[in-house]
């Protein structure tokens, strides 16, 4: 880049890695529900594997249904970018949401392995870890707020 302009530079990759963070934390997402949907199927309780009880069938839903609207937020900033169109405001959206789904389905998938997923036995211990960075790197989840509240506020 141009002498003086580092920061603009800077910046303008920071925005464009935020879809590529939130496509790595839809990633993270869907290997701990993938495990999490594996375990409750092969996991006896009472008779019945643990994904025929309403209460575990429900979690495992939401979750589904978190995973989705991550990944039409982080198409949609894609696809936005790719037209040549502004894309800062849904880049962080996209971020900061797949940032706390990650963390939030991969912390469900632990308590649905119960003891399990807390030990290296099992992979969701290590997906809560790598969801952990999301929130972090690329700008943290406030400076995503920070940059969502100045665009809407601003009218853009």
């Amino acid at each position: 880049g141009e002498v003086g302009k580092g920061y603009k530079v800077s910046i303008e990759t920071l925005n464009e890695g935020r879809i590529g963070i939130a496509a790595q934390m839809i990633g993270i997402a869907q290997g701990a529900y993938e495990a999490a949907l594996a375990y409750t199927n092969e996991r006896e309780q009472f008779g019945s594997s643990l994904d025929k009880f309403q209460a575990v069938q429900f979690q495992l839903a939401e979750m589904a249904v978190e995973i989705e609207a991550a990944r039409l937020l982080t198409y949609n900033a894609a696809r936005l970018k790719d037209a040549g169109i502004s894309f800062l405001k849904e880049a962080a959206i996209a971020k900061l949401y797949t940032s706390r789904v990650a963390e939030k389905v991969s912390s469900k998938a632990i308590e649905l392995f119960g003891g399990y997923g807390y030990v290296k036995d099992y992979p969701v211990e290590k997906f809560w870890r790598d969801s952990k960075i999301g929130s972090i790197y690329e700008g943290t989840s406030n400076m995503q707020l920070q940059t969502i509240a100045k665009l809407i506020t601003s009218g853009k």
